[in-house]
């Protein structure tokens, strides 16, 4: 299989079980939640702090322990930042290598663009005016948000999961301790 420059593909134990003659799933990671960029701070996941999700982040987890793939997902981030143009040549490039190699072998290619992070991604436009899941009608797009107001519905190819497990988990615990209260 081909390199990419942005995207895993084979990487997620999680993805990877799922993954076969049907479906083939990569992945883009970056630095989530807050990162300084050229002296300007930036926020890939604006709900974390809310959310309570900060220290249970999946950014850590598995490989995402090692230095090298933490170093890895900050410059791909700081790309992003720093260069937003340039960043998304580079994303549509590895899109289109994915979903040819995987239509060419009658495979259903599936991207997950927010493997760490919780970017809006449908606001974000080409130069023809289009975002991403537009662009690509022939992907299966999905992420995980806690994002509560986001407007992806009429995007077909787009699935949205709603995840805010520590919050409810917070939630549950109150009301536990109300009852126990009455």
């Amino acid at each position: 299989m081909s390199n990419y420059k942005l995207l895993g593909v084979g990487t997620n134990a999680k993805t990877v079980k799922g993954d076969g003659s049907e479906y083939l799933t990569a992945i883009l990671y970056m630095t989530p939640y807050k990162i300084m960029v050229d002296g300007k701070l930036f926020n890939s996941c604006s709900m974390a702090a809310i959310a309570s999700c900060i220290e249970a982040c999946l950014y850590t987890a598995g490989r995402g322990q090692m230095n090298n793939v933490q170093t890895a997902r900050q410059r791909k981030a700081e790309w992003f930042y720093r260069d937003r143009a340039s960043f998304m040549d580079q994303l549509y490039t590895d899109v289109h290598k994915f979903q040819k190699y995987c239509l060419t072998r009658g495979i259903k290619p599936c991207i997950r663009l927010n493997g760490t992070t919780d970017i809006r991604w449908e606001l974000i436009k080409d130069a023809d005016g289009q975002n991403i899941f537009e662009a690509f009608p022939l992907v299966q797009w999905y992420d995980y948000t806690k994002i509560s107001n986001r407007k992806t519905k009429h995007i077909k190819n787009y699935h949205l999961t709603w995840s805010y497990r520590e919050l409810m988990q917070i939630m549950r615990q109150s009301l536990m301790m109300h009852s126990l209260m009455v």
